[in-house]
């Protein structure tokens, strides 16, 4: 009885790890997004600074941000 509820305790671990780990895949995703598209600031203080960033990682994160968002879909559905 102990060994059935340990092996069910341990199956419930992993199925929240996966919830948490597909979550914070989503979310963060999203955040690169918004970030990607100038919707929310990374450094509000100092303007150049977020050009420059956005000159560099912008076109990247555009194009990979959508990847992890679907990453964090499939990893939430249990597909992954």
């Amino acid at each position: 009885m102990a060994i059935v509820l340990i092996k069910e305790a341990k199956m419930l671990t992993i199925e929240l790890i996966n919830k948490l780990c597909g979550t914070v895949a989503l979310l963060g995703g999203i955040y690169g997004l918004l970030v990607a598209y100038r919707i929310l600031p990374i450094n509000s203080g100092d303007p150049e600074r977020m050009e420059l960033w956005h000159c560099k990682f912008g076109k990247i994160m555009k194009i990979i941000s959508p990847i992890i968002i679907v990453f964090g879909i499939l990893w939430l559905l249990g597909i992954l």
